[in-house]
């Protein structure tokens, strides 16, 4: 697995590896998106602390480059980090339609295979559909 690199800005921005559908116990559908956070502490902690304080101030904002939808997470409380991630596009576009739909997405940090057996905890975020809607190429 490998990250993307930085943005002009020093934000780190992970290579969507995989994409897909998570389903929780109670049968709810979380589309998903799985990243790479070796070497990146502050992101890789993130599921934990939010686990443990609180959802706190999350926002989104979405931008298309070259064949690539790039969404940056900005979480203000309960600790400061910015990431992208980079999903490409046409091939995870119906995971992102899902996002826009849900208006919530899973960013997996460890391998989803190992999901059952080892119940790591995944940051779920709110993400502002119409924004990422309005990102979205056509069709």
């Amino acid at each position: 697995m490998t990250e993307t690199g930085e943005s002009d800005h020093g934000v780190p921005v992970f290579a969507a590896l995989d994409i897909g559908t998570t389903i929780d116990g109670d049968g709810r559908s979380w589309p998903t998106v799985v990243i790479d956070v070796a070497g990146h502490p502050e992101v890789a902690d993130l599921a934990r602390v939010h686990a443990t304080e609180g959802i706190g101030d999350i926002a989104t904002a979405a931008a298309l480059v070259d064949d690539a939808l790039v969404l940056a997470v900005m979480i203000t409380v309960p600790v400061r980090c910015t990431f992208a991630v980079a999903c490409s596009l046409p091939q995870h576009r119906s995971v992102l339609d899902d996002a826009v739909r849900e208006g919530h997405l899973v960013i997996a940090t460890t391998e989803p295979t190992d999901a059952e057996r080892d119940q790591p905890l995944w940051l779920a975020i709110d993400i502002d559909a119409e924004l990422l809607a309005d990102v979205l190429p056509e069709g």
